[in-house]
Parts: C-alpha cells; sequence; structure tokens
C-alpha cells in the first residue's frame, strides 16, 4: 500500500528508479536540471562538474545536479510532465527543449502563477528589440542563450539547378521541391521551430507544402559526411543547427547562405525557483560567465547577453507561441508534415 503522505516527486523517484535512473530530486539540496542540444552536453557538463564540486566543499546545502552522477539527462522529463507542486520542481532549470516547459500545462501551474521565474541578463533585455523583449517580460520568459540555424548550400552540386533562396518563407516554394534536407533522428524531424514560423507566415497547409520540397531527413552528421561527395541522394540545400556550421570541413565545397531575414533562433531558456532566487544566485551568476559562454561556444551558442540583437534573426512571434500550447502545436505540426514526405525520407546515405 502507498504512503498516503507520499510526495510527487518522490513517486516520480520511485518509479524511475525502477527504469534503472539515479534520483533526480533530493530533499535538502540546491536541484539543478539542465537538457542541452547533444553537442553541448559533454562540453557543459565539464564546465559545472567542477563549480559544483567547489560549491558543496564550502556550502552545506549542496547543488544537486543529477547528469554528474550518470552522465545522461534521463529522467528529467518524466519529472516535469508530471510535477504537481513547489516541491516537485528544480531550483534551477535550463532547458533547449521547449515540449514540455511551453505546453499549456505547465505554463499555467508554474510560469505564469510565478512559481518560477524566467530568467533573462539585463544586458540581454537592454538590448533586444523591444518587439522581443517585452512579451519575454510579460509572459515571465526567461532566455539564458541562443544557438542558430542555418541552410548550407553544397556548392558541389552542378548547376542547372534553382537560385539560392533568400529567406526562410522561400523554402515553402514549390521551386525547391526534392532539393531539401533536414536532420532528423530515429524517423521524426528536428525542425520545429521552423515549421511554428512557417505557420505562422502561411497557415494550415505550411508544413505539408514544405514537406513536399524534402528529399532527406537524416542525422546530422550524414549530412555533413553527405556535402561534397559522391552521394546521389545529396541536395543543394541542408537546414543545419548552429554546431554544424563550425564543424564543418574547410575542404568542403560549402558555404552558409546569409539570409535577408537572419538566421532562425534556437533559444535556451532558463527559470528559477521565485521562493529561492537568492539561494540559487551563484548558479545564475556562473552560468552567465565567461567559463559558460567558452563552453556554449563549442556549439555555436551565445549568451542573450552576448548576442549582437541588432543582427536581423528569425522567429515565430511570442504572441503565436504564447498562445497555442506548444507540446499539442508542434505535435500537430509533425503530423502535417508526415502528410507530405516522401515514403524513403528517412532513408540513410
Amino acid at each position: 500500500m502507498v504512503d498516503s503522505l507520499i510526495t510527487m516527486s518522490e513517486l516520480i523517484n520511485k518509479v524511475v528508479a525502477a527504469c534503472g535512473v539515479k534520483p533526480m530530486i533530493k530533499k535538502e539540496a540546491i536541484n539543478l536540471f539542465i537538457d542541452m542540444p547533444c553537442h553541448l552536453k559533454v562540453v557543459t557538463k565539464m564546465a559545472i562538474e567542477e563549480f559544483v564540486e567547489l560549491y558543496n566543499a564550502s556550502h552545506e546545502i549542496p547543488i544537486h545536479f543529477p547528469l554528474l552522477i550518470d552522465g545522461d539527462f534521463k529522467g528529467i522529463d518524466i519529472y516535469l510532465k508530471f510535477a504537481q507542486a513547489d516541491e516537485d520542481l528544480p531550483d534551477v532549470l535550463v532547458v533547449s527543449s521547449l515540449q514540455t516547459v511551453l505546453s499549456r500545462r505547465f505554463r499555467e501551474k508554474f510560469i505564469d502563477t510565478d512559481i518560477y521565474t524566467g530568467i533573462t541578463s539585463d544586458d540581454a533585455l537592454k538590448t533586444m528589440p523591444q518587439t522581443f523583449s517585452n512579451p519575454l517580460r510579460q509572459s515571465n520568459m526567461g532566455i539564458y542563450a541562443t544557438g542558430y540555424w542555418s541552410v548550407i548550400c553544397d556548392l558541389s552540386i552542378k548547376p542547372p539547378y534553382v537560385p539560392c533562396p533568400n529567406r526562410w518563407s522561400d523554402l515553402v516554394d514549390p521551386l525547391y521541391k526534392n532539393l531539401i534536407t533536414v536532420p532528423g533522428h530515429k524517423g521524426s524531424n528536428s525542425i520545429a521551430m521552423l515549421l511554428l514560423l512557417m505557420k505562422e507566415q502561411f497557415g494550415s497547409s505550411a508544413a505539408t507544402d514544405f514537406a513536399a520540397n524534402i528529399r532527406n531527413i537524416w542525422e546530422l552528421d550524414v549530412i555533413l559526411k553527405s556535402l561534397d561527395s559522391n552521394e546521389a541522394r545529396r541536395t543543394p540545400f541542408n537546414i543545419v543547427p548552429s554546431a554544424a556550421t563550425i564543424q564543418l570541413p574547410q575542404q568542403k565545397r560549402a558555404a552558409v547562405l546569409e539570409f535577408e531575414d537572419g538566421p532562425l533562433l534556437a533559444p535556451m531558456h532558463m527559470f528559477v525557483k521565485t521562493s529561492r532566487i537568492e539561494e540559487c544566485r551563484p548558479i545564475i551568476n556562473y552560468f552567465h560567465s565567461n567559463i559558460m559562454q567558452n563552453a556554449l561556444s563549442c556549439g555555436n551558442f551565445d549568451l542573450a547577453g552576448r548576442v549582437n540583437w541588432e543582427k536581423p534573426f528569425s522567429f515565430p512571434s511570442w504572441e503565436y507561441i504564447l498562445n497555442n500550447d506548444y507540446e499539442e502545436l508542434t505535435t500537430m505540426l509533425d503530423v502535417e508534415l508526415q502528410k507530405g514526405l516522401r515514403s524513403d525520407v528517412f532513408h540513410q546515405c
């Protein structure tokens, strides 16, 4: 018989423990969760590890950082999805995957009620366009850092082919049918933010129309390998996250396209429990340090306060994102995308 006094966090701890995952929430600790893109997991773990060890050696209440225990991010999404109260949440949460934190349930329960405070540095808020920063302040969303999405053009594909796109919206044009490769893994795609941008601009059929232009959905390393190669299925235009642009070998005949409306932002968000914000101040300060900036730069990410916000960039409007349930909307967009995809789109080269 389950103890009637057991908390949700204790119950979830029991569930994930049964799955072989270490406890994520510890009492009498400052609980820190981070969810980084794959290419940043190792370098950020190394950057945070020394700080946590030094902090814990000199403070009575330690920082509990599950990533240091098992080197994985398993279980984080389970906690966030099933959290019912303040005690079920980490004290500091840094996420690049927005599926859960921007779901209507999570926002209404923990962000709109100010249980969490979204953290955006003063430097960032001073330099961001007001049309971007004002909704951030009003909705209690915090942008910690950002990466970018770009399009790499494979210059080894000989003419004749269509002219290069100049804007993100050009990619929906039937002119680019079967000429685009996007990243994905195990039957799924990784372009949710781009689909949101297209949906807002072009309406209900945008994802399906764009799908007709996609020739391949390949893992990122496969995309990079295919550039300037003999692979028959490679495409002129390849949508990739910012990390890929610094992994691109110099000898490859390929170039990053400079769009008129700039790269597509890939923001990383930070939330801190309002009730413990001063206690968590050392973590907040460290995460905005040069050490963390150097770690983030390994994946071509920048702290929000280091971004040149005067340069053009693309992003769905905050109003559009926040007026929808992000989880439901992105799931629906994925269904719409699947309708227009080729049957062999996931076939790896």
